[in-house]
């Protein structure tokens, strides 16, 4: 039990080593075990960057005279920061690809590239531009805070669904390295992460169900979209995923928050 419990936290500081900028100096090290692990801890990854994210918008709208503008600007650049931008690195690598229309060796060639093409860089300014009007309009309307901690949640729940249930594109890269977290037992754990989401979140606001299904809308749409341009999934898919499933919720709560129903 000890070891378990050892290995557990072995596994959560991993995950925030490979997906934040927390400076988490302790040598974890990697093998097959600590992998699986790892990724059953991505959505708490999130759940603490939507904390941090609730935390500072209420201080900063309730205590402080900043414009809502500059609130979001904010917000949005914590985000990143928080990543330090990994994820938009994916958004674009995997829109240079699939807007190149290339062939699927080329399209796999072109993700591999660390430059960033022009097809790249405007997707990513539809992206951030999107992501800030949503966030920004639902600022404007409602200062509940709820959806700033459940989206970062939501978007890395699909990350670590796609690790885990995807099939992978090539056998090279980050992603592939997490191939053993496709168990059963990790499945499970993404299973609890699920069932106690809409648990506790209905319990909050029922409105959050509809997020909830809207979430499982995107992480089906995004593996078939996926499979149907290179054949599965990437490090990049996976990231892109992340910022892709972002705003699409930020989207879907600024509509709901437009007919009064959040």
């Amino acid at each position: 039990m000890i070891e378990w419990i050892k290995n557990s936290v072995k596994g959560c500081l991993l995950s925030f080593q490979l997906l934040t900028t927390i400076p988490i100096r302790v040598q974890v090290g990697w093998n097959e075990r600590l992998a699986k692990l790892s990724v059953c801890f991505y959505p708490f990854t999130g759940l603490v960057l939507g904390g941090l994210l609730s935390m500072q918008a209420y201080v900063l709208l309730n205590f402080t005279s900043i414009s809502v503008l500059m609130i979001t600007a904010w917000l949005i650049t914590f985000t990143f920061l928080y990543s330090g931008g990994l994820h938009l690195d994916g958004w674009a690598d995997f829109s240079d690809a699939i807007f190149s229309r290339q062939s699927l060796e080329r399209k796999l060639e072109i993700m591999k590239d660390s430059r960033v093409g022009a097809f790249g860089v405007l997707s990513l300014l539809v992206l951030i531009g999107w992501k800030f009007l949503f966030v920004y309009e639902i600022l404007q309307s409602s200062h509940n805070l709820f959806w700033f901690l459940l989206v970062p949640f939501l978007s890395r729940l699909v990350m670590g669904g796609q690790i885990v249930v995807g099939k992978f594109a090539k056998n090279e890269g980050m992603a592939i390295a997490l191939k053993p977290a496709q168990t059963t037992s990790v499945k499970w754990v993404y299973a609890l992460w699920i069932v106690a989401t809409c648990v506790l979140t209905s319990m909050y606001d029922p409105a959050s169900i509809i997020i909830i299904m809207m979430t499982g809308f995107f992480f089906v749409s995004w593996l078939h979209f996926s499979y149907k341009q290179i054949k599965g999934i990437t490090g990049d898919t996976v990231g892109a995923a992340t910022e892709g499933s972002e705003t699409f919720l930020w989207g879907i709560i600024w509509m709901l928050s437009s007919f009064g129903m959040v």
